[in-house]
């Protein structure tokens, strides 16, 4: 069963993306609180036995395009810039050669400064998402699907229709973690990272991005019907992820799909569609009551 780590979709995510909901497939042991019952694993960048971490805020180049071709000089005269073929950089006169036209790191890092300036413009955010996670190891691949809301900065909801009625609500103090798939006994509460980043799912991979990843642009492909730039990200310092895929939408620079590949090869997935953005979303969306008879563990 895929069980959600909050630092991953939140950030995850939902991205990020919590990765997956409501269940693991790692086959990593979960800890167990005192009473008996099991509580859900930590993150898997943690080994096992651990406690859940407190969410936080937490994705190979390309060789460059060509050089522009060099103009040959005619006697006497100035010599005329040659032409050159679309998307590459003019010659130089005078048989100079001409300046290396930009890199796929350099394309990416101007995408990826596009993308988090439209997150930033993101008050509130609703989407129907997919998720998946894939453990080599088990070959096996599982996924969730529901309906998630966001309104900044510190309230956040995840509601899975599969697996059905299984929650993960951020109220603006607590994260709480219901999973009734696995365990109708149990509700896991965890404190809020300070400023409620940890909400934010944009922020979570989008926030000076360009100084936290090494950005390459490996492509573009299609989420949900619509056109996107795929960056790979490769985390410039310690991370729970070893490589971060992003798909950026062309239009208007929301990012679609968010792919982590952690430490032990697990493949993390994130898609998001029917995205609605700046709209009202009402505070009794966020609210979460524990069920009858439902235990809460504090983490």
């Amino acid at each position: 069963m895929i069980r959600i780590n909050p630092r991953a979709t939140i950030a995850l995510a939902a991205l990020a993306l919590a990765a997956c909901g409501g269940r693991e497939g790692s086959g990593a042991a979960s800890d167990s609180p005192s009473e008996g019952r099991t509580a859900p694993r930590p993150p898997a960048a943690q080994p096992a036995g651990s406690q859940t971490a407190a969410p936080a805020p937490v994705v190979p180049g390309a060789a460059e395009a060509p050089a522009g071709t060099v103009a040959a000089p005619v006697p006497g005269a100035a010599a005329a810039p040659a032409a050159t073929a679309p998307g590459k950089a003019p010659a130089a006169a005078n048989g100079a050669a001409a300046a290396p036209a930009a890199s796929a790191q350099d394309r990416a890092g101007q995408i990826l400064a596009g993308a988090e300036r439209a997150a930033n413009g993101i008050r509130s955010f609703e989407a129907d998402f997919t998720q998946s996670l894939t453990v080599p190891l088990l070959n096996n691949t599982q996924r969730s699907t529901g309906k998630m809301y966001q309104r900044k900065p510190d309230r956040f909801l995840m509601r899975f229709s599969d697996p059905a009625g299984d929650i993960i609500v951020a109220d603006g103090r607590h994260f709480w973690l219901y999973y009734p798939s696995s365990d109708r006994t149990q509700v896991v509460r965890t404190s809020i990272a300070e400023g409620g980043q940890a909400v934010d799912l944009q922020a979570q991979f989008l926030s000076n991005a360009n100084q936290r990843f090494v950005a390459t642009l490996v492509g573009e492909e299609s989420v949900g019907g619509r056109p996107a730039h795929v960056l790979t990200l490769v985390p410039r310092t310690a991370s729970p992820y070893k490589l971060l895929k992003v798909w950026v939408d062309k239009e208007d620079a929301i990012v679609r799909r968010f792919e982590m590949t952690e430490e032990n090869n697990s493949v993390r997935r994130v898609d998001l569609r029917n995205v609605r953005t700046n709209h009202a979303l009402a505070d009794d969306l966020f609210i979460f009551t524990p069920p009858a008879g439902a235990r809460v563990f504090d983490q």
